[in-house]
């Protein structure tokens, strides 16, 4: 034996094991382990005046039960076939035709899923926003959803709810003052309430995160429905600080914006926004550098899917060259959870008989993200 065997054989075994070990198994052996996952799908779909067979609505779509039937056992169907955990869903009437999709989803076997429902303050439409979720929500203010409005709110003729927020006095900053010049070159002054939202709170493998599912004022393309969806977005950018990141929940903003984000490309390249609706929403905090939320639909990888709105021009039910194809639907999400995306798409396997929206669907892992 020479003197160099000699001393490696007079060195303690665990040292020997290491020098004798390659380094890039010692290099493995030193790095944690990997966080498990963490799965989570949230989608936003517009279910076009869900309203169940029988109740009287505002504006309709179906008149006779066979016809709404159907567009229920159609809404449950893209539900099942989602297979999200938590999906918002504008444009539903009432608590009775989110509890008819959740009895369907249970006779299909589904049984984890749960239906929350806020009325709205939508005099005109009718419309609310609703959540069905895999997930129990956290309860906050001893609610598991809750829309933000003001007393006394002069829009509406329904009566304060169970899931209202604010039915008391201090709650100015849920009115937004506007001003739009009308087709006879009058300038009208107007005030807007966040008529058309909901809120909601989970905790997701430790994860808090905060959903404001909103359905804002349609027609891109006119002044004052434009100006209006813009005092509409600041009385969101307030609820995000002030109900959500006030608590400790990082934000999801997703619904029917019925606006164009320029920073995203889409489908149909010719059509601009007139506002700055995505971009006050996605920099909703003036005192932090850049955007607080990421619109997920940058992570679709090509640009001819990234649309989420047929309208039928011609309503002959089909699709034609003459249609408008955009993306107005949108899910921003919070940079911190950025990481925890792994796919986003948009469910283009429905028809104009279901709904004239297409739901956006987002994947995470947030075991890719510190638990908090």
């Amino acid at each position: 034996m020479c003197a160099a065997d000699l001393r490696l054989f007079l060195l303690p075994l665990p040292f020997v094991v290491s020098l004798m070990m390659p380094w890039g198994i010692l290099a493995r052996a030193e790095e944690p382990p990997p966080r498990p996952q963490c799965l989570l799908r949230v989608a936003c779909f517009n279910a076009e005046n869900l309203a169940a067979p029988g109740e009287r609505t505002t504006l309709t779509r179906f008149r006779f039960e066979p016809a709404r039937r159907r567009h229920l056992e159609h809404i449950a169907a893209v539900i099942e076939t989602l297979a999200a955990d938590v999906v918002v869903m504008p444009e539903v009437v009432s608590r009775a035709g989110v509890d008819a999709v959740v009895d369907l989803l249970h006779a299909k076997g589904l049984g984890e899923y749960r239906g929350y429902h806020v009325d709205g303050r939508d005099k005109f439409s009718g419309f609310d926003v609703a959540i069905l979720s895999r997930i129990e929500p956290d309860a906050v203010n001893d609610k598991p959803i809750q829309i933000f409005v003001p007393s006394g709110n002069k829009r509406s003729t329904k009566p304060a709810a169970d899931g209202d927020a604010t039915t008391e006095g201090g709650d100015e900053w849920l009115r937004r003052a506007y001003s739009h010049v009308d087709s006879r070159g009058t300038t009208q002054h107007e005030q807007a309430v966040l008529q058309r939202h909901a809120v909601a709170y989970f905790t997701v493998c430790g994860r808090k995160i905060g959903l404001l599912g909103l359905h804002l004022k349609s027609n891109p393309s006119d002044g004052a429905s434009n100006a209006q969806r813009t005092a509409e977005t600041a009385i969101a950018r307030e609820i995000v600080r002030r109900e959500i990141v006030a608590r400790g929940y990082s934000p999801i903003v997703l619904g029917d914006i019925n606006d164009y984000d320029p920073d995203v490309p889409m489908a149909d390249s010719g059509r601009r926004t007139r506002t700055t609706v995505l971009h006050d929403l996605k920099d909703y905090d003036d005192a932090s550098a850049g955007d607080e939320l990421v619109n997920s639909a940058q992570f679709i990888p090509r640009v001819a899917d990234r649309y989420t709105s047929h309208w039928d021009f011609n309503e002959n039910g089909a699709a034609d060259s003459d249609d408008v194809f955009t993306m107005i639907d949108h899910v921003l999400v919070h940079r911190d959870l950025v990481p925890a995306i792994t796919r986003v798409f948009i469910c283009h396997a429905i028809d104009l008989d279901i709904s004239d929206h297409f739901p956006v669907v987002v994947d995470f892992d947030l075991g890719k993200v510190p638990s908090e």
